[in-house]
């Protein structure tokens, strides 16, 4: 699902956010899994979501099964997005990453939000007809108010038909910041090796606007047990990395100290943990916006 546009009843229910609603409750995959929405506002922006614990879809360990809780946060922001920026831009999920915090119980449910300078900024930001890469995180909650999953979902916008000449002359293309340096792209990865432009082949880098190095783990006791450490980060942080990507190895074995994230959050820098592909395809599109990027690129587990 991609776009918003009259299906095969000759009208778009998306109109219609009761009816819509009534529509998606009847959703086999939902029905199966007992997920109900139970709240979709009528400007799009608030959407809120239930499942209840039965028989027929509680795991081993009675719990709510993992796929499920998944399935309960699935299309919603995509939604949300494709009803509120309309037909003119492109919208799909590419991405998303659960985390399990307690065993699920009883009723459990997620609140959607969709805040208006959120729409606004990403309009501003597909103004060029450049795709973007957006992230949105949502948490799932039992009824005692606690946390039960995290997810982290990444979505892809695009504005329709519009030319980067298009845009020059309209005035909407960002012009790209005076002198700012560009984070090198990386050009080639395999296990074991990656190639960065201008600095050539090695086995992990460090990478910033303007440059970077191979990244040495013994320089401040890095391992896939203790995890990144604060001091790998502190370079990235003085070369101006406005985005910091921080993988976890292609088996997500490096793990990343909580003293890492706090450093960052403290610094405001935007932070992404992932897998080491999918860390590369992020910063790749990032260096093409010429975004302030940087990251920690691990080439093997």
């Amino acid at each position: 699902m991609g776009r918003t546009g009259p299906g095969f009843l000759g009208f778009n229910p998306m109109d219609y956010p009761r009816l819509f609603r009534l529509i998606i409750n009847c959703w086999p995959p939902y029905l199966g899994a007992a997920i109900t929405v139970t709240h979709i506002a009528p400007d799009w922006q608030t959407i809120q979501v239930a499942m209840k614990l039965t028989w027929y879809n509680r795991n081993y360990v009675n719990s709510h099964f993992g796929g499920n809780l998944f399935a309960m946060t699935d299309p919603f922001f995509m939604l949300m997005l494709l009803r509120n920026l309309g037909r003119d831009y492109i919208v799909w999920d590419t991405a998303a990453k659960i985390a399990f915090l307690a065993p699920g119980r009883g009723r459990v449910t997620v609140h959607f939000q969709l805040e208006p300078e959120r729409i606004a900024a990403i309009i501003a930001k597909a103004a060029s007809g450049e795709k973007l890469l957006e992230r949105f995180r949502v948490d799932i909650h039992n009824e005692q108010g606690e946390r039960v999953a995290s997810v982290k979902k990444t979505l892809y916008i695009k504005r329709k038909g519009v030319k980067k000449e298009e845009a020059k002359i309209q005035g909407m293309e960002e012009p790209m910041e005076q002198n700012r340096p560009i984070s090198p792209r990386i050009l080639t990865s395999g296990w074991g090796k990656m190639t960065i432009d201008r600095l050539g082949r090695g086995k992990d880098f460090k990478l910033w606007p303007g440059g970077g190095r191979e990244w040495d783990w013994a320089e401040h006791g890095t391992g896939h047990g203790r995890g990144i450490q604060p001091g790998d980060v502190e370079e990235l942080i003085g070369h101006g990395c406005e985005i910091i990507i921080l993988t976890t190895g292609r088996m997500r074995r490096l793990r990343v100290a909580p003293a890492t994230l706090a450093l960052l959050d403290n610094q405001r820098v935007e932070t992404i943990v992932v897998d080491t592909q999918e860390g590369i395809n992020i910063y790749n599109d990032y260096t093409q916006q010429g975004k302030a990027v940087g990251g920690l690129f691990h080439s093997t587990c």
